[in-house]
């Protein structure tokens, strides 16, 4: 299996990125961990471009560059909801992550038997929604740590922000409702390669 390839470092150094991105969400601060993240998605927009472009598609990029995006967004969604104020909901994060989990399982098994299911568009809005959602939230938590940290008795409306049922729990729907629509669209359009799995 062929890895030393450009794509696949950046992919690596994606999946490098998770735990940094969690020990500085819990330990340092939103704005050191939304860099990390931020550097980490960027990545995994190179990593694919690059592949497309020089030929540099391999086994291990195929396999490992969603599961790098997916232990990305799963760290990021555990850490909204566990580490610190409760952002989020626990459907939510288990919404997003059964239907990760589910289709990855059924896409190794269908590559095995000799058939590729190739993402569909609405599951690239999907993951692209999960990433901007994430982005949008860390950059509204680094906004509210600058306000208690510099200006305490202003912009007051920013207080809401670690509110549980706050701006970040009603923007994390709109990935959790594509998930879901992306999830049973990718169930439909592959129903005879899944029945295949299944039965």
């Amino acid at each position: 299996m062929k890895i030393r390839t450009i794509p696949n470092y950046l992919t690596i150094f994606r999946m490098f990125l998770t735990p940094v991105f969690i020990l500085l969400y819990q330990y340092v601060g939103a704005f050191f961990s939304l860099l990390a993240f931020s550097v980490a998605a960027i990545t995994d927009m190179l990593d694919g471009k690059i592949a497309r472009k020089t030929g540099m598609i391999t086994d291990f990029g195929k396999f490992m560059d969603p599961l790098a995006d997916k232990l990305l967004v799963g760290a990021a969604l555990i850490a909204f909801l566990s580490l610190g104020p409760k952002l989020i909901t626990t459907w939510m994060v288990l919404i997003i992550m059964i239907r990760e989990v589910t289709i990855t399982i059924l896409r190794t098994i269908a590559a095995r038997k000799g058939n590729v299911i190739a993402a569909t568009r609405l599951g690239k809005y999907k993951a692209s929604s999960q990433m901007y959602s994430i982005v949008i939230a860390l950059l509204l938590l680094s906004i509210h740590d600058l306000r208690n940290r510099f200006f305490a008795d202003r912009w007051h409306f920013l207080t809401k922000i670690h509110d549980h049922n706050g701006p970040i729990y009603y923007l994390m729907f709109i990935p959790v409702v594509l998930t879901l629509i992306s999830g049973l669209e990718f169930i439909y359009i592959n129903r005879k390669v899944i029945k295949e799995i299944v039965v």
